[in-house]
């Protein structure tokens, strides 16, 4: 992710041009490339909240690169296994 980051001026970015940048890297897309994620992508939003909770800008791009893996790794644990407990109520019958 750092890759994807560097070459930019990222401070400078949106939240939300660093999340798709982010996200387009954990993707494996290129590392200029943000385009494959789109603006509806549900996990934006998981990475501007974090964004909004902390001053990235003072950050590293290897800092931020961190931060934003370990955010998006938290929030993808998590609706893991809100899937699976729905999964479990579902066949449960309710």
């Amino acid at each position: 992710m750092s890759e994807a980051l560097g070459p930019f001026a990222w401070r400078g970015l949106t939240p939300e041009m660093v999340s798709r940048r982010a996200l387009a890297a954990i993707d494996g897309h290129g590392v200029a490339d943000a385009a494959p994620v789109t603006r509806l992508d549900e996990r934006i939003d998981v990475l501007v909240g974090f964004l909004a909770g902390c001053q990235w800008r003072s950050l590293t791009t290897a800092a931020l690169s961190r931060q934003l893996v370990t955010a998006f790794d938290a929030w993808h644990h998590e609706s893991q296994w809100l899937e699976i407990e729905l999964r479990w109520s579902m066949e449960r019958g309710g």
